[in-house]
């Protein structure tokens, strides 16, 4: 598995043009697979942190990632950072977590988003048994919309940031969540879950 980092100057244009449309991002974020047929499983988060007007996108994926930086696509990343790792999780092991998810629930065969941080978190703890894990100290940030537009069709995806402490439960499960993301819109910058060990 691989970990990434693109560091974006926003006050490029091209990086901003990227950042202001999620289809265009996913666009970016992408291209650096382009030598693969079928790229399998690759997530991505925008960092909400802005240092020194650089952006942070954080990537992670089964393959090994190449950026070209000389593209018109790809002119706004300024640095790129590519390391490999092999997660290993065990039962009771302590997290803190950051998670970036389309939170929705089916009603009538329609998806609706979610908005009170009762529900969302609730919606949350209601996957527990699936992710292989249990939260607590949950923090629940609203993003907000983000939109893009894709050939006509315009993208309109509610987006929800995590943050708190996990406990992992079931380790096979959790490894395979880890590695598939939670969640809908992973093409678009949500599912991808980030660990730092809790002491």
């Amino acid at each position: 598995m691989y970990l990434s980092q693109l560091i974006l100057d926003r006050m490029n244009k091209q990086a901003m043009r990227s950042l202001s449309d999620i289809y265009r991002l996913h666009q970016l974020v992408m291209s650096g697979f382009s030598a693969y047929n079928q790229p399998y499983r690759v997530l991505f988060r925008v960092e909400p942190e802005i240092h020194e007007n650089n952006i942070k996108i954080l990537v992670q994926s089964t393959l090994k990632p190449a950026w070209n930086t000389t593209s018109e696509r790809t002119k706004g990343i300024v640095k790129i950072g590519t390391k490999e790792f092999f997660p290993q999780f065990r039962c009771g092991n302590l997290y803190r977590f950051r998670l970036r998810v389309n939170p929705v629930i089916r009603r009538n065969g329609k998806r609706l988003g979610l908005i009170r941080d009762d529900a969302l978190v609730d919606w949350l703890k209601k996957k527990e048994e699936q992710i292989g894990a249990s939260f607590s100290s949950v923090l629940v940030i609203d993003e907000g919309y983000f939109t893009g537009i894709r050939e006509k069709d315009r993208i309109n995806i509610k987006m929800v940031r995590f943050e708190g402490i996990l406990k992992v439960i079931d380790p096979n499960r959790f490894y395979e969540t880890f590695n598939h993301g939670i969640g809908h819109a992973k093409g678009f910058g949500c599912g991808l879950l980030s660990l730092a060990r809790e002491a």
